[in-house]
């Protein structure tokens, strides 16, 4: 067990740090080469529109071993906003699993302290089978809906 590690929310003092590990990330999972200029301007705009979402921060030794962006997408239908966890990113370690599930179960706990948040929902790329093995784990399950998308 990790005694150290410690899971918050992200402050703008990390923005940095979040670009950076947003660069990796995608190399890391998706084989897809983002600009840093780019995702630090997106995270920036996280920061500045609370609408926006935030992010959690892993840390171990007081060095950023993961993290998570959250959204709020709310439901008509549930009279409630999902929180939705746009994937959960932690470098190859020998601690990856278990940063992995601390980061999950505290996006969770935050999710249940309010009122008008009525689940979770994560994000994962399809072709990204560990991933969605590994929340296979955690006890979620796929649901029929797929995401369709237009980017400009």
């Amino acid at each position: 067990m990790l005694n150290n590690l410690i899971i918050r929310i992200a402050t703008r003092d990390d923005a940095k740090e979040i670009a950076q590990f947003n660069v990796l990330f995608a190399k890391e999972t998706v084989n897809k080469n983002i600009s840093l200029a780019l995702t630090t301007e997106g995270v920036h705009q996280v920061f500045a529109k609370f609408n926006n979402g935030f992010y959690l921060i892993a840390e171990l030794d007081k060095k950023v071993v993961g993290l998570t962006m959250i959204t709020r997408e709310w439901s008509d239908w549930s009279n409630g906003a999902f929180y939705c966890i746009q994937s959960i990113f932690v470098p190859k370690s020998e601690y990856e699993k278990e940063i992995h599930d601390a980061i999950f179960t505290k996006a969770k706990e935050l999710a249940k302290e309010h009122y008008d948040v009525c689940g979770i929902r994560l994000f994962v790329h399809k072709d990204d089978k560990e991933t969605q093995k590994a929340y296979e784990n955690l006890g979620l399950q796929k649901t029929q809906y797929r995401i369709f998308e237009e980017s400009f």
